[in-house]
């Protein structure tokens, strides 16, 4: 039993009633619970919608969309009573109540004169990469007798193929097998596909149980055939079977195969543990890069006959397991709330269940187990892969289990980012769509950068703070100094969304959102970390300085009075605008102190009251809201009000546990007045979404951060005698590279100038200027009339992000140009979307910093191009300073008024081709080096 401690079976029997009578009476009553939940197509659950009866329904795939067929029957004194799905044949059996814990669902039952448990486990093991990705699952059944007298007892459970496709008239095949410790049946479609939506098209289903059974009898019938078998009154069962060949339809004219196993226990009064297993394997997982990734289950198991004989024979040791970390988080949560207890139990299987960690093949059959990537697909929403928003939603399940689980995650959007031509400046936001294939993302997404960058920061750093591996901070800071660049030159840009701008129900479309500004401040904190770790302090101490000037800016724009209380907007400058300011979890998670607490207060007095279901995502999102944003912000005040956070946390419940007004698996959107989400076959709707790791915001703000350490070889020290590399030493192939490379700078700069004048007589004599160009306005874009959005003077740079006008960020200001730390090196774009632009000196945009709200009162009015003005500066001092940027002005980083901005220069150009040199040399250096580990939990 892979040296587990085993306790006797009769102890375990009783532990596991123990814990569910001591978990208290039910407090949950979700429209739907799960029961078989460990992958994206291995993802099965039950509705309970309006008090019904969910021991007596099908189980469906997790959009509640295709039946995943899977029954069982209890037969006592020859009575056949159905204990969960909905077979024909047979008594119903009375349902008395469902448990939910973390890695389990029982429903109890009264069959006749037993009352039986009927517990559906998906395991969850951290600490087991192995066993974890095995995508199977355990149901077993165990009861007594009510009137104390002994009766016999035969139990039964079967599945159809349903499993493994979305038609019924899809041709299957099917076999039977055993090993040393299991009986198994398997069935699969006879000609695969490779693309689906939810129901696998290229999958194994299997259904397994012990040889040592009592009694066992396994065989493969159809429905019609089998089923009423188990209702006659016989008191000898031999079952038969109508099939004789190995192929067939999911569906043959009314008639289901299906795959059985029955356990006649005698005569018995207590009924003992018996357990089936069940699982859906695709293999390969997917392609990436052109290699194929496996899941990681194979570098223990050889055949799959292997991994179902471990599954089976691993049952009580699982068991126990699962037991035990139930007991561990259940007490943890319920430090908090019950209700935050419920909430964690329904939402931590369904995050794990998105996330699929593969290996690549080693050659000779073997598996590389130290190239680890895993992906997750974004259930219930856009089947796009690796989303960062998801990604970080998910991250405080992982961090509170094993944050090492969070490395592989992330690992494919940096190699492939590294790998691409496609040079952007700012991060991905997935690896393409639809899973299961992993294309990459090479479209321009601007538009959201500082999401997708402020993301990648955070969770990079989470990474490491939880694991204490900086392999990947060291492998792939050059990328992580790029993300730092757009931030910081992006924050504020008004033409910048959110990643809930992909959600039309949600409305945010608005530009100015505070909230992206707290992402992309966080961000930079994050990169300060992360260059302290890597040992970049130059780089680390301009990062902070420029993150906390972003800082003031932002409390500036965002903090408001309204009477004796502050509060902060949604809408930069719009007293009249809020929402849940989310993005400050990181903040409080990771300890960057970007936000000082009167941040978190004044955001902590906007939720004095509420609607039934919680608080909306803003107040332009039609009273819609996410619910892993509200567990971000409930947990981001936990310090500062914890009656807010259990305020939160209520509605989030009352709308989980809504199951008369509500449907579908736990969905994260929903509207916080009528509870009402989105219906099923509508996308999205967050069914099922691996984002609900949010449920485990609370608990994760109580893991202890570990001391980072990077391999030598990918430090990038900063100072007298240190390059960005890390390596010390003199380069004389590099000193005549760079004489030869300064003439050729002189003469590009000479020419530069001749260029420059040759341009301006003819723009003189033209008699046109830049700054009498109208504004051209935001495609897809309704900017706040508190602050309109600016355009800048170079529309052309890049495509708004969902639209197909070009704009260009606003020219935000910060006391001086955010340049490459010295002794580090920045990286920027190769061309493809916009390249590296330092932020220009001088002051902020002209909005009015420490003005006083009231109600709905609004700025005033923002001059664009024509009269653009610039008023103070980041620090908020010298605000009567003015000056105005005209067609001459540029970004050169000089300080005082009236400076020029002009196209790219041909020694930019040459500086972005040598950064392009760079980032291939560093790409071939992490072709040598070890990929990120694993590291089992403790």
């Amino acid at each position: 039993m892979h040296g587990s401690l085993l306790l006797p079976a009769p102890l375990i029997l009783l532990l596991s009633l123990f814990y569910d009578i001591v978990s208290g009476t039910e407090t949950l009553f979700p429209p739907a619970v799960p029961l078989a939940v460990r992958s994206p197509v291995f993802n099965t659950w039950v509705d309970s919608r309006s008090g019904e009866n969910p021991a007596q329904n099908w189980p469906v795939i997790f959009n509640d969309q295709h039946i995943t067929g899977w029954c069982g029957y209890a037969r006592v004194d020859q009575v056949a009573y159905h204990i969960w799905g909905d077979p024909g044949p047979g008594s119903a059996s009375t349902w008395l109540g469902t448990t939910i814990t973390p890695t389990r669902t029982i429903f109890t039952v009264q069959a006749g004169p037993l009352e039986l448990n009927i517990t559906f486990l998906s395991p969850i093991e951290p600490a087991d990469p192995a066993k974890q990705s095995f995508p199977g699952a355990y149901v077993y059944v165990e009861g007594t007798s009510t009137d104390g007298k002994a009766h016999t007892v035969q139990l039964y459970a079967d599945i159809s193929a349903e499993w493994v496709s979305n038609s019924e008239s899809t041709a299957i095949t099917w076999s039977s097998a055993s090993t040393t410790n299991a009986a198994y049946h398997q069935t699969q479609p006879s000609t695969p596909g490779s693309s689906f939506q939810d129901v696998p098209e290229d999958a194994i289903a299997w259904h397994a149980i012990a040889l040592s059974q009592p009694g066992r009898q396994s065989i493969i019938a159809t429905d019609q055939d089998l089923r009423p078998q188990l209702a006659s009154n016989a008191t000898s069962l031999t079952l038969s079977s109508d099939l004789t060949g190995t192929t067939g339809f999911i569906d043959n004219n009314g008639k289901f195969p299906v795959f059985a196993h029955l356990v006649n226990l005698g005569s018995v009064s207590t009924v003992p543990t018996t357990a089936w297993a069940l699982g859906v394997l695709r293999d390969p997982i997917t392609t990436f890069q052109n290699t194929a990734r496996h899941s990681y289950w194979w570098s223990a198991h050889a055949t799959i006959a292997d991994a179902i004989d471990a599954f089976i024979s691993d049952f009580a040791a699982a068991k126990t397991r699962a037991l035990a970390l139930d007991q561990q988080i259940t007490n943890d949560a319920n430090a908090i709330s019950a209700q935050y207890a419920d909430l964690v139990a329904l939402g931590l299987r369904q995050a794990l269940a998105g996330y699929e960690l593969t290996i690549s093949p080693s050659g000779g059959g073997g598996f590389n187990t130290s190239d680890l990537v895993a992906f997750m697909k974004d259930t219930g929403n856009s089947q796009r892969v690796n989303p960062t928003e998801g990604i970080l939603a998910m991250m405080p399940a992982l961090m509170y289990l094993n944050a090492s689980m969070i490395g592989p995650l992330i690992e494919p959007l940096l190699r492939f980012q590294q790998a691409s031509a496609a040079g952007y400046n700012y991060a991905l936001p997935d690896l393409g769509s639809p899973y299961p294939s992993v294309p990459g993302n090479t479209a321009n997404n601007m538009g959201v950068g500082v999401e997708n960058s402020g993301n990648m920061l955070i969770v990079a750093l989470a990474h490491a703070r939880g694991s204490g591996d900086g392999t990947i901070l060291g492998r792939y800071y050059s990328l992580f100094q790029t993300y730092a660049a757009f931030l910081a030159n992006n924050t504020f840009s008004p033409d910048q969304q959110t990643a809930d701008s992909r959600e039309p129900i949600l409305d945010q479309t608005s530009a100015n959102i505070t909230n992206l500004g707290v992402k992309g401040i966080v961000g930079l904190r994050a990169m300060v970390q992360i260059a302290e770790a890597v040992g970049d302090k130059a780089g680390a101490a301009q990062y902070a300085s420029l993150a906390a000037n972003m800082t003031a800016t932002w409390t500036d724009r965002t903090k408001f009075s309204s009477g004796s209380s502050t509060g902060l907007a949604w809408i930069y400058q719009d007293g009249s605008s809020e929402g849940l300011m989310y993005n400050l979890y990181a903040d409080k998670l990771l300890g960057l102190e970007a936000f000082d607490d009167s941040i978190y207060q004044a955001e902590a007095n906007g939720y004095s009251t509420s609607n039934t279901y919680g608080v909306a995502l803003s107040s332009d999102s039609n009273f819609m809201t996410r619910s892993d944003w509200t567990l971000f912000t409930a947990a981001a005040l936990s310090n500062i009000s914890a009656s807010t956070r259990d305020s939160m946390i209520a509605g989030v419940h009352v709308r989980a546990s809504a199951n008369g007004t509500t449907n579908g698996t736990f969905a994260n959107v929903y509207n916080v007045q009528t509870g009402a989400g989105i219906e099923q076959g509508v996308s999205p709707n967050g069914f099922a979404t691996p984002a609900q790791g949010a449920m485990l915001s609370v608990l994760a703000l109580g893991i202890s951060n570990k001391t980072i350490s990077v391999p030598s070889s990918l430090m990038h020290p900063s100072g007298p005698g240190s390059s960005s590399s890390g390596k010390k030493g003199v380069n004389a192939g590099a000193i005549a590279g760079g004489v030869i490379g300064g003439v050729f700078i002189l003469c590009v700069v000479a020419f530069l100038i001749l260029l420059f004048v040759r341009r301006r007589r003819e723009q003189q004599e033209a008699g046109t200027s830049e700054m009498t160009q109208p504004t051209r306005p935001y495609s897809n874009r309704r900017p706040p009339p508190s602050m309109p959005s600016i355009a800048a003077t170079q529309g052309s740079e890049a495509a708004a992000y969902g639209g197909g006008q070009s704009h260009v960020p606003s020219e935000v200001a910060y006391e001086r140009p955010f340049s490459p730390p010295a002794g580090s090196t920045v990286t920027s774009s190769s061309g493809a979307g916009r390249g590296y632009m330092p932020v220009p000196v001088g002051s902020p945009p002209p909005l009015q910093p420490n003005r006083a709200y009231s109600g709905g009162a609004q700025a005033g009015a923002l001059p664009t191009k024509g009269g653009l003005q610039l008023v103070g500066n980041a620090s908020g001092s010298d605000l009567s300073s003015r000056h105005t940027r005209g067609p001459s002005d540029a970004l050169s980083g000089t300080t005082g008024s009236g400076v020029t901005r002009t196209t790219r220069s041909g020694t930019e150009e040459l500086r972005t081709e040598l950064a392009t040199l760079r980032r291939e040399m560093e790409q071939l250096r992490a072709q040598t080096e070890a990929p990120p580990v694993y590291q089992p939990g403790t």
